[in-house]
């Protein structure tokens, strides 16, 4: 199978197969660089791009550069994606510029995705993504 998410589905992984765990620790949870590692799943912490300035795309980039770093560090990478959520500050604005740069890093087999509008603590921020992930 080409998609890795297809493979990750069909080798029956995913919530209905996962046993109760009596710990943490015995479920393999680790904090890790942006997030929560459980297992062969990565629950990403959502991040934000305000060093790129307001534009939502310059934005989107940023964040996705360091969510493709973090994963990698983990020896995983995007093409591992299984879902993706998106705030935007104003999503009917500024939703053409965040998926113009989102699917730079998506061009095939783009993951689950959710977009919606947010309210964030301060004007520079425009989006914030936060994603899961399969480590193989």
């Amino acid at each position: 199978m080409k998609n890795p998410r297809r493979k990750f589905l069909a080798a029956g992984i995913g919530v209905a197969a996962a046993a109760p765990a009596a710990s943490a620790a015995a479920a393999g949870k680790a904090k890790v660089q942006g997030g929560v590692r459980m297992g062969n799943l990565f629950f990403s912490s959502g991040l934000t791009g305000t060093k790129a300035g307001r534009d939502v795309g310059a934005q989107t980039h940023e964040i996705m550069k360091a969510h493709k770093a973090n994963l990698e560090a983990l020896g995983s990478s995007l093409d591992n994606v299984l879902k993706v959520t998106a705030f935007l500050a104003d999503v009917r604005a500024e939703k053409p510029a965040f998926n113009k740069a989102y699917a730079e890093y998506f061009p095939k087999n783009a993951p689950a995705r959710t977009a919606l509008g947010g309210i964030f603590p301060d004007d520079e921020t425009r989006v914030e993504i936060e994603l899961v992930a399969y480590i193989p």
